[in-house]
């Protein structure tokens, strides 16, 4: 049974096949454009797309359009476009199943083109005018047809008209049972499209694939290659393709004994075809579903149904298709006891059948496409050889020519060498002056700034303490909030005048050792204890810190951050125990400072109390800042710095 079957499984890849994934909207524009009443040129141009568009949605529509397209091409005598509407009208024919008209039409095209000189016009017809022939079994004059194509798409390196024609001669292969090799010729093409997302073409070539894994009896790759067209086809939007698509399904169910699911998919892929109007593909389904009613007896219906298509089939002269409903009416009259339909069937099955002939012209056309393949590697050897013949020519040469470019090479080598290392030192001299001319620079103008820091600003605010000191002196003051007042305007600016010390330390020094950071934090403590003499406080050193040396915005940012930290746990926290502990580990210096104060809910609390700032001051170096706190439990500040002198 895998033989009878062929002519129902196929989809053929014609050159201009519209990509329908946007054909109803571009219809709609194009009859859009109609109504504004374009010029003559432009109405002849929309008619012509309306063909090519309307293909695979309506054949009728896409007649009527054609032949608009025709007289329009005519009356204008545009052969380049009338060219392109026979390419179109033969298109639509061929989905019709009228060959004959579709090889007329694309005769017309082919004789325009030819007379163009119009080659890459000429090749894509010939892959259509191929088709024919193949579906004509006229299977030597197709390949023919289909090589001559892909010879010239092969010189051009035309690669998307290339693997349709190759996707063609794998569907020829199909037909004179060449699977293993139609399943190479395929699979190329499937390749191709993939790759470069050819929706259209994947929905077709997929069709094809699982044809082939048909008539090798395995229906697993068969789905599986026909789910993807499927899949292609609807995004695609080819309803001709869709319905054949569900009609192999049906074929696949069928082989698989499940005919209740594969009369499911021929009454979908009946109303499919039904939509498109493909005379063809619904006369093929009526064999598929005819094999169906067969299959479970209900001869009374398969033997109405062949009858229907036998006649057509007789008048249209297709062999094929009434040697596959012959050869179904052969065992339904045997079902139904008729030996004399029998016996009259079965002489012009064996009329019809042509075996003999068939072989010898497989065989013909199978030695067609060998002698392309041994003709392509012969072409290839040569090409390898003479490209072998000059690489060793050339190999010589540049022996000869390299061995004295070696000893002037190592001659200019010696001599460059010499000048690049002369080179390279008073490079390195120059950016060292550079370098240290830029630190010189940079340092007396941080001595400059810290100076009128100092001799302005520090004397500014020394002024206001004795400013605020002789007021208190001098005046009996008795108001006690203006005397809370001036005492806190003196505090504020003992500790502005303090903090400016510490920025002009910062700024004196270019590098900032933790040795020295150390010291002030110390007698920053030793200040604190001062205040708070209840509160003992802590400081641990890492030793391996001692050789560290911090830039200056990094060891007043940490040092900033220590004070905020201790700050807040004198003013805030009520804390008896004050832990500030460095150390150095891997590659990163780790600081925190732990106390055992009340703690507090870090959701609920608002940025207060500096957080934001240290938390800021430690991002700004580049390092991690972390606070751990509970309430009644402590808090614990945590400062992570990568350690640059690692």
């Amino acid at each position: 049974m895998l033989r009878k079957e062929i002519a129902f499984f196929i989809f053929m890849a014609l050159f201009g096949t519209a990509n329908g994934q946007n054909t109803k909207v571009a219809i709609e524009k194009l009859k859009a454009g109609l109504k504004n009443s374009p010029s003559a040129r432009k109405t002849a141009s929309i008619y012509s797309d309306l063909t090519w568009y309307y293909a695979n949605v309506s054949v009728d529509s896409a007649l009527s359009y054609g032949k608009k397209a025709e007289n329009a091409a005519i009356k204008l005598a545009d052969s380049t476009l009338l060219a392109q509407v026979y390419s179109d009208i033969g298109a639509v024919y061929y989905s019709k199943g009228d060959l004959d008209n579709s090889e007329q039409n694309y005769l017309h095209a082919y004789a325009i083109r030819k007379a163009k000189d119009d080659v890459a016009g000429v090749a894509k017809i010939n892959n259509n005018l191929g088709n024919i022939y193949r579906d004509k079994h006229e299977y030597q004059k197709s390949m023919k047809t289909f090589l001559e194509a892909l010879n010239y798409f092969e010189k051009t390196g035309d690669e998307k008209n290339k693997v349709v024609a190759k996707s063609n001669i794998g569907l020829l292969l199909v037909k004179l049972r060449d699977y293993r090799k139609a399943e190479a010729y395929l699979k190329e093409s499937i390749n191709y499209a993939e790759k470069n997302k050819l929706t259209d073409r994947l929905c077709e070539f997929y069709i094809n694939l699982g044809t082939t894994y048909m008539e090798l009896n395995d229906t697993v790759k068969a789905k599986i290659n026909f789910d993807k067209s499927l899949k292609n086809c609807k995004l695609a939007g080819n309803e001709k393709a869709i319905a054949i698509v569900y009609q192999n399904l049906g074929l696949v169910k069928a082989r698989q004994k499940n005919v209740k699911e594969a009369q499911a998919l021929y009454e979908k892929s009946a109303a499919v075809q039904k939509s498109v109007n493909s005379d063809a593909d619904q006369d093929n389904l009526k064999i598929s579903i005819a094999r169906n009613y067969v299959k479970t007896g209900k001869y009374q219906e398969a033997l109405k149904l062949l009858n229907e298509i036998k006649e057509k089939f007789l008048k249209e002269q297709k062999d094929e298709s009434l040697f596959y409903t012959i050869e179904l009416l052969i065992p339904t009259y045997a079902y139904l006891q008729q030996p004399d339909s029998v016996s009259y069937y079965q002489d012009i099955y064996k009329k019809l059948d042509g075996h003999l002939t068939r072989l010898n012209m497989l065989k013909q056309t199978a030695e067609l496409e060998t002698k392309y393949q041994t003709a392509k590697k012969e072409k290839i050897i040569l090409e390898q050889q003479a490209e072998t013949r000059r690489k060793n020519i050339l190999l010589i040469g540049m022996s000869v020519l390299g061995f004295f470019i070696v000893l002037v090479s190592v001659l200019i080598y010696r001599q460059q060498k010499l000048k690049n290392r002369q080179q390279e030192q008073e490079f390195r001299l120059k950016t060292a002056i550079a370098q240290i001319e830029t630190q010189n620079k940079l340092q007396e103008q941080r001595l400059s700034i810290s100076r009128d820091l100092h001799d302005n600003i520090g004397a500014q605010l020394t002024f206001i303490i004795s400013s605020v000191d002789n007021i208190k002196q001098g005046f009996d003051i008795q108001n006690i909030r203006l005397s809370d007042k001036l005492r806190s305007i003196s505090e504020f600016t003992k500790s502005t005048i303090v903090e400016l010390r510490d920025t002009i330390w910062a700024m004196n020094n270019t590098g900032i050792t933790f040795e020295d950071l150390k010291v002030r934090i110390l007698n920053f403590i030793e200040k604190a204890k001062i205040a708070k003499e209840d509160i003992h406080f802590s400081f641990d050193i890492d030793e391996r810190l001692s050789a560290i040396t911090l830039t200056s915005i990094e060891g007043m940012n940490i040092y900033r951050t220590i004070q905020e930290a201790v700050n807040n746990a004198i003013k805030y926290a009520d804390a008896e125990n004050i832990t500030i502990d460095a150390s150095a580990e891997d590659s990163r210096i780790h600081i925190t400072v732990t106390d055992n104060g009340l703690g507090f809910d870090p959701e609920t609390i608002s940025h207060g109390n500096g957080l934001h700032n240290m938390r800021k001051r430690i991002e700004d170096v580049d390092g991690i800042f972390e606070i751990k706190t509970q309430i009644s439990e402590g808090t614990r500040i945590s400062i992570s710095l990568k350690n640059q002198n690692t």
